[in-house]
């Protein structure tokens, strides 16, 4: 799958590896919702974790984000939430 128009670099605002969290048994929903709605409209928060986060992406839809999410050539699944 193509990456949407609106997946531009420089909107990406913030970026969260997920992975030292996710290591540590900490979930990252939470901090994810609240620094998405923090974004001003356009802008795009990036999350990096080792598997698709299917139930983050349910819920940041039902947000009304527009979601994103690509599996890497390293395993490493990168998906953007868009304001």
């Amino acid at each position: 799958m193509n990456a949407p128009d609106w997946l531009k670099t420089e909107n990406i605002k913030i970026t969260l590896d997920a992975r030292p969290l996710l290591a540590q048994g900490i979930h990252p929903l939470e901090q994810v919702q609240q620094e998405c709605a923090a974004l001003q409209p356009g802008e795009i928060f990036e999350i990096i974790t080792p598997f698709p986060p299917a139930p983050m992406i349910e819920k940041m839809t039902a947000a009304g984000f527009e979601v994103y999410s690509v599996a890497e050539d390293d395993g490493m699944v990168h998906t953007c939430f868009k304001k």
